[in-house]
């Protein structure tokens, strides 16, 4: 049918798209460290002495923080005409929120670190979308978006299973696979700074 070939053709587009791949890179790491982070946040706090409810408190906030984010940092984006510094934004301010979660060792301060992370990298997802679609236009939205989110799935999956085989055996610690998770965070953070502005934010537009 005709919807099948367009969107095979949109495929075909899209990955001809340098910044869209970079995206896809990035959302791979994003949305894999999402799901990594909240699937073993007990463990992560666990060792350094803290309990169940207040590991469910965290939880929590990072998700407070993320809805917060997820629905502000658009709208500034929107309102100020651009993509690409909200992306090194959140990808920026995600680390010290990462970090945090790594090593704080006062109760206030992991919950800093919770909102933080989940702010940061949450806020990216909404923007990401957006300017997916922007830069692979006039493939459909629908498919790279999908896109997107596949690239999620299986990351979120696999880095699960990563940071669980990862983790120091002796103490359940899970320093090493957080601090590789903040180290494919700065990596994507370079990435970003090579995407280019989307292009439908022009002067008059």
């Amino acid at each position: 049918s005709d919807e099948r070939v367009m969107m095979f053709d949109g495929l075909r587009s899209m990955l001809r798209r340098r910044d869209f791949i970079l995206l896809l890179v990035i959302f791979f790491v994003g949305l894999g460290l999402f799901n990594g982070v909240s699937t073993w946040i007990e463990d992560i706090i666990r060792p350094r002495g803290f309990t169940i409810s207040q590991a469910g408190l965290l939880g929590g906030l990072m998700l407070i923080g993320g809805i917060l984010g997820a629905v502000a940092m658009p709208l500034l984006s929107d309102k100020l005409r651009r993509r690409k510094p909200f992306i090194l934004l959140a990808l920026a301010g995600l680390l010290p929120g990462l970090l945090g979660m790594t090593f704080a060792a006062n109760y206030g301060l992991l919950l800093l670190s919770g909102f933080l992370l989940g702010f940061f990298l949450l806020s990216a997802g909404p923007i990401g979308f957006q300017y997916a679609a922007e830069v692979t236009h006039p493939a459909p939205e629908g498919t790279s978006n999908t896109l997107l989110i596949v690239m999620g799935q299986v990351s979120g999956i696999a880095f699960i299973f990563a940071m669980d085989a990862l983790k120091l055996r002796a103490t359940g610690a899970m320093t090493a696979p957080l601090l590789g998770l903040a180290g494919l965070t700065a990596v994507c953070l370079l990435l970003a700074t090579r995407l280019r502005e989307s292009p439908i934010w022009k002067p008059g537009t």
